[in-house]
């Protein structure tokens, strides 16, 4: 048991966990962010009585395009995506490069499959001499 939470639970793994989850979270924060800024606006303070009429300074005003709570509901939609985007990401570079790993490599036709040398052309059989039509002789050779 002891061996199994010492090769599941490596320092590895739990810096990956931990820059995956903070990349991730922080995209989101960011993504969420920008919803909130392309959603509001800034403008100044119309003339009222409140600066009597443009003789004290106008204050300047953050106008919502939309109601707050859409507002909120996109930003965090927006902020989820991006940080599962990037979660998906950072797994789909490791299943990636494991799935690779374990393909075999793609034989060459004509070569030897020990050597992995090309057969000289007196070598090859005749059907593999023209790989255009499939295998046959070449239309124009005949």
């Amino acid at each position: 048991m002891n061996g199994f939470l010492k090769a599941t639970f490596t320092r590895q793994k739990f810096q990956g966990l931990f820059i995956n989850t903070a990349l991730g979270n922080f995209a989101g924060y960011v993504a969420g962010s920008m919803v909130t800024l392309a959603s509001s606006r800034h403008a100044l303070e119309g003339r009222a009585i409140r600066n009597l009429f443009g003789l004290l300074p106008r204050k300047q005003v953050i106008v919502h395009v939309l109601p707050h709570w859409l507002e909120w509901l996109l930003a965090l939609i927006v902020g989820f995506l991006v940080m599962e985007a990037v979660r998906y990401g950072f797994n789909h570079l490791n299943y990636a490069a494991f799935v690779s790993a374990s393909r075999p490599e793609p034989q060459i036709a004509g070569s030897d499959r020990v050597t992995g040398r090309s057969k000289p052309p007196s070598a090859r059989t005749p059907a593999s001499r023209c790989a255009r039509t499939g295998g046959t002789s070449h239309p124009c050779r005949s």
